[in-house]
């Protein structure tokens, strides 16, 4: 699956979600202004940090074409993990997974999936208005309200994504503290999402943004020529690609860089010889941030300090520095420590003085 056509997706893909949370400190009212209303729904929602929801998403192009897509979404803000699946009216389903190190594509049907790096920004407006919504409510500037009995009716202009801005419609259950529909419209396009199913804080299950491939799906094998593309690679990132060393048991399947940013990072996805997935994130030396709630520990291989850590789905995280090079190792433990021994002591044997 190629990212210029999710990039193409992601402005339908703004999701709507719901709340069940306790009401704000004071009912929303007829009298009350658009900022007072606005203040007494993020107020609701404060207590967000889990989304489950179904949508019924239409689209319309330029041209007045139209395009129906049903979505399910789950979501979590921290740590910020998403597990999204799109079924277009016409065309193949696809599904996200993101564990907010680095996110799965996978389209219904092929025979490869593709592992790049996660980029919370690239991928928010998928989250817009699941436990997105609070912070892309604070963006939004209001233009004017409209209190009934049961609803609270909120007209704003709202940034979707650095190149759109639009105007928007919030219809909020006061009842339920439940969106029940979202609207946007800018000059070329248009957006109108209704959720069927909402659920929010649900509990997840640790396999919840885990990817597991349908049997004989493997990661995509992006390579024809290895030294050319890791080529192409190097000369888009300001530090050096390092590999594992020789003698070490790794199949490289892809190579993707994401550059368009003050820190580009190079993503490798290998294959160990039993089959499984080894995925390696290099950028320029820095301090390491494991993702939230991750209990990291410092162990020694060799004369190398590496933080080690065990994810939610048991696979093992590993992060270390070599040189001018920054590495995080995920996938399962016995592939990751092969990769840190090898990192080792090839490291121990270019420090030791030649006979």
């Amino acid at each position: 699956m190629k990212r210029v056509m999710l990039c193409a997706l992601a402005v339908m893909g703004a999701l709507l979600s719901g709340c069940g949370s306790q009401p704000g400190p004071r009912p929303i009212s007829h009298g009350m202004t658009p900022a007072q209303v606005k203040s007494e729904v993020l107020s609701r929602l404060g207590a967000w940090h889990a989304t489950n929801e179904t949508i019924v998403e239409t689209m319309t192009g330029l041209g007045g074409a139209k395009q129906t897509y049903h979505v399910t979404l789950t979501d979590q803000a921290s740590p910020l993990d998403f597990r999204l699946k799109v079924v277009a009216q016409t065309g193949s389903e696809y599904e996200i997974v993101d564990n907010g190190l680095n996110v799965v594509e996978y389209r219904r049907g092929a025979r490869h999936y593709t592992v790049l790096a996660a980029s919370s920004d690239a991928w928010a407006i998928y989250r817009l208005l699941g436990t997105e919504l609070p912070r892309s409510l604070t963006a939004s500037r209001m233009r004017s309200v409209t209190v009934k009995a049961k609803e609270a009716v909120l007209n704003m202009i709202t940034p979707l994504s650095p190149g759109i801005t639009a105007k928007t419609t919030l219809w909020f259950n006061l009842t339920t503290n439940t969106p029940s529909r979202w609207q946007a419209t800018w000059k070329g396009g248009s957006i109108e999402e209704v959720p069927s199913t909402i659920q929010v804080n649900p509990t997840l299950p640790t396999s919840t943004f885990q990817f597991s491939p349908p049997s004989g799906v493997t990661p995509e094998i992006g390579l024809t020529s290895q030294g050319t593309e890791l080529g192409q690679a190097q000369a888009q990132v300001p530090f050096p690609i390092v590999l594992p060393p020789r003698g070490t048991d790794f199949s490289l399947h892809s190579v993707n860089v994401s550059s368009g940013t003050a820190s580009p990072v190079v993503l490798l996805t290998y294959q160990t010889a039993n089959q499984s997935v080894l995925v390696v994130t290099e950028s320029k030396r820095k301090t390491f941030k494991p993702p939230a709630r991750l209990t990291m520990i410092t162990e020694m291989a060799g004369t190398l300090h590496v933080q080690v850590g065990t994810m939610p789905d048991g696979q093992e995280l590993a992060a270390l520095t070599l040189g001018k090079t920054a590495l995080v190792v995920e996938g399962p433990v016995n592939g990751v420590d092969a990769l840190i021994n090898g990192w080792a002591n090839a490291n121990e044997a270019s420090l030791s003085p030649s006979p």
